[in-house]
Parts: C-alpha cells; structure tokens; sequence
C-alpha cells in the first residue's frame, strides 16, 4: 500500500465537517500552522457578490484617506493607519511556519513601509489611487505585504464571511477579542469582541478560496516584465534606434537585456513610467480583473515553505521558555517531528482529548512504521505501540518527575505504551534517564526524551536524507532505558 507523508490537520478534520476539503467554499486551512498561500485583493472584487463589493469600499475608504492624509502632511493619521498594519495571524497564510509571526508587517516593517510612503513621489502626488498602485509603486511592499495589507483593510468583513461558513456548517464559536479592524465608515482602527472559531486558544478567520492564490499576479516583475518591457520593446523597435539591432534578414530587434539594462526596475521607475503611460498600467490591471475570475485556485495542496534545518533550529532558538511561548513551542515541535518521522507515522493529530475529555495529549501520531524505528519497537522489543504519544515542555527548568508521570498517564494496552517528552535543555541527563527508568521498570511504559539539541541533530539527518541515522539516533535512546 502507498504511503502517504503525514499532514497536518485542517480546519475542516479539526471541526469534523464531514466535506472534502474541494468541495468548501472557503480555504481549509491547517489548524495549527500557516500556509504558504497569499490573498488577492483582485480574487475577491472577481466574485462580484454584495459581499465583495463591501470589502473593495473599504479598499478605496483606506487608501484614498492614506493618499489623502500624505498630501496634506497629517503624519498622526498616517502613522495611525500605517503601525495597525501587522501579520493577521488568524488567517493563517505566508511562509511562516508553526510561529506566528514570523513574517508578514512587523514593528520595524512598519516604520520601513511608513517611511516608504512618506518619501514616495506616487504617494505625495496622489497617484496611489488602489491597491495595485500600491504593489507597484511603493518600494518594500511585495506579495506578501500585499496578503496582510489586504487581510488586515478587509479584516472585519472577512469576520462576517467567517461567522456565516460557521453557522453555515455548525461549527462552533468562542467570544475573543479582535484588535486594530478598519471600519471604513470612521477610518479608524478599532478593537472589540466577536464570535469566531477557536483552535489551541488562536482564533480563526476564514477567507473565500477565489480570494485565495498560490503566485499573485500583482507583483512588479510581472508588470515591469510582462507590461512595461514588452511597451518599450515595440517603442525602441525601429531602425535608428539606439537600442535596436538590425539581423541580417534585414529585421529589427531589440533585445530584453539591453531594455533592463537601461531602464532597470525599481518602484520609483515604475512609477514614472506609469505615470507617462497610464494606459499600460490601467492594461495590467484590466489583465488583473479578467484573470482573477478564471485562475484555478490551489485548494488541495498548497505549497508549504520548505524550511533547512538551520531555519528550524533558529526558529527553534527564538522561543522562549515559559507559558508566554508555550504554543509556539508546541506548534513549532508539532511541525518538526512531522517533517522527522515522514513516512513512518501518519495521521497526526494534535490537543487529543481523550479518558471522556478529562485529559488531552499534546500530539499523537499513529504508527504505520513498515522498516524503521517504531516498526523495531513493536516486533524487536514488543513494546506496544499503535500510537506515539508526545509532550511539549517550554519550561525554562529541569523536567521532573510530575511531567514524566503526566506522559506515562495517557499510556494503556489499547492506546500503546510508548511516548517521547520534549523538553528545551536536560542538565542531569543521568537523572533523566533514570526518571524514565523507574517507569519502565514498574511496567507502565517506555518514555524517552528529546532536547533542543536532539532535534536539531534529528532534523539535520532528515535534510541529509539520512534515514538510517534517524533510526539509530532514537534506538541510541531507547538503548539508554533498557541497556
């Protein structure tokens, strides 16, 4: 039988709608980490609804206030509508993976985007009439500042979109604070209480799968390239010209390179070009409108960023110990072990309730291990084990004996009798060892334990494509028990 490499749940297993994900209407995002997607301001106008005729008045309210607070040099109300611009980490899109926001409009991206548009010629003279001027104007706003400047303008009908899909398919709802949501009518930022969807204490905002892109096409190379190259291609192509070559068939060329060479793309280029040719930039956004309704929308199987294991271990290095980074770290560990056991386990689940709801395992996966560790750990060792159950530690401390207990709590004969704790750092390993000792020793299972270090160690094999490694490095641990 083919196996299938372990993904993490989506929004529509996490709730049990009981629907394929192609068959909803709305993006079925991973419940407990981004995906690699963007959203398209031109996605929604293309859906021609009342709804979506909403959003595009408060994309209009926001940048014509914007343009017009720069042209009268209110730099309060700029400030004020440009710092509330941060990472909606309730839709879940970008690069980010397992930590919230670790991409999107942070507090220096903001001052940098601030400052952008205070020293834009576009913007002083008024010429950022949308979102599309905004894209391919202002330099450092690229795809992805794109997708969270639009989440954010459009936050609060895409909360009205959200509660609809919930009442829609019975899913249920929590009351949570929502910060920094425009409301056109005031051309504030405001915060207040709303119902949505909550999974691992994140709310969640669902956005329409036509609204949804893999590669947006609102891009400046793709303008610069496709648009402005092409126009000036057939302005220089005639004989006399400077940058034209005449073949020896007597044809008239010229040539993309020397066009780049000359005219080079930057932000404040393309401005200066669209302002002398309006007709060009209002081509590529007529092109923008006609394709958005037709592209085929990436509903299955979204790119996921494929992160080194040197991205992981910095990611890893940023969070902190304590509650305050608990859930990045369970999140963070969630998506590490996926990507380290591959094809060994599937299924996996995370915040598993079981014993009647009174007792939740971080993380569980099933084992269908055919050759490797977990396959050992049945048929060698006759340590039974359907399930891998793991806990996520983020103490800034020595893990004791109540955390070891915790995990050997959830083990039985149905469930399986092996787990592994993740921890940060293990100072006395001896003792560690030990502690897991005692519990394997009075029959009640096997743990073992994994650091920061054993994860990076883990993660590099796996980028190696070093899967016998994998193997021996947890036998490596599991002979430190039973040795």
């Amino acid at each position: 039988m083919k196996k299938v490499l372990a993904e993490p749940p989506r929004f529509s297993e996490h709730f049990r709608l009981g629907v394929k994900s192609e068959d909803l209407e709305f993006l079925d995002i991973y419940a407990n980490q981004d995906i690699q997607l963007f959203l398209d301001p031109y996605g929604i106008s293309a859906m021609r609804s009342k709804w979506s005729q909403s959003c595009e008045l408060y994309i209009t309210g926001f940048f014509q206030y914007l343009v017009d607070s720069i042209k009268v040099g209110d730099k309060k109300a700029i400030k004020t509508l440009l710092n509330a611009l941060h990472e909606v980490d309730e839709v879940a899109l970008g690069y980010s993976t397992s930590k919230p926001s670790g991409r999107g409009i942070g507090a220096i991206q903001a001052k940098d985007i601030l400052r952008a548009f205070e020293t834009s010629q576009a913007a002083k003279s008024g010429d950022i009439k949308d979102i599309a001027d905004c894209a391919l104007m202002i330099p450092g706003i690229d795809r992805d500042k794109i997708s969270d400047i639009t989440a954010n303008i459009l936050k609060k009908p895409l909360i009205e979109y959200t509660q609809q899909i919930c009442k829609k398919y019975k899913v249920p709802v929590q009351r949570v604070a929502v910060n920094n949501v425009f409301d056109y009518t005031t051309l504030t930022f405001t915060s207040f209480f709303s119902d949505l969807p909550v999974i691992n204490d994140m709310p969640k905002i669902l956005l329409p799968i036509s609204s949804i892109r893999r590669d947006p096409q609102l891009r400046k190379d793709k303008y610069y390239r496709n648009f402005v190259l092409e126009f000036l291609k057939a302005e220089h192509e005639h004989a006399g010209d400077p940058l034209a070559q005449i073949l020896k068939n007597g044809r008239v060329v010229v040539r993309i390179a020397d066009l780049k060479k000359k005219f080079p793309m930057s932000a404040d280029y393309l401005y200066e070009f669209s302002k002398q040719h309006p007709a060009v930039l209002e081509k590529f956004k007529s092109e923008l409108r006609r394709t958005a309704g037709k592209e085929q929308t990436p509903t299955l199987q979204p790119n996921r960023k494929v992160l080194s294991a040197k991205d992981r271990a910095d990611i890893l290095t940023s969070i902190k110990t304590g509650n305050d980074d608990a859930t990045n770290f369970h999140k963070l560990s969630f998506d590490n072990l996926i990507q380290i056991f591959g094809v060994r386990v599937s299924s996996p689940d995370s915040e598993v309730k079981i014993n009647g709801g009174r007792k939740r395992i971080d993380i569980v996966f099933n084992n269908v291990d055919s050759q490797g560790f977990f396959k050992r750990l049945n048929q060698l060792h006759h340590i039974k084990c359907p399930k891998i159950f793991v806990e996520c530690k983020n103490y800034g401390k020595e893990i004791g004996n109540p955390e070891i207990d915790q995990l050997q709590g959830r083990f039985n004969a149905r469930r399986g009798m092996f787990g592994i704790l993740l921890c940060r750092a293990v100072q006395d390993k001896a003792t560690m060892i030990q502690r897991c000792k005692d519990v394997m020793h009075d029959d009640k299972g096997y743990i073992i334990v994994l650091d920061d270090n054993d994860i990076v160690t883990l993660l590099t094999f796996k980028e190696q494509k070093n899967e016998s490694a994998i193997d021996d490095f947890l036998t490596k641990k599991l002979d430190d028990l039973i040795m």
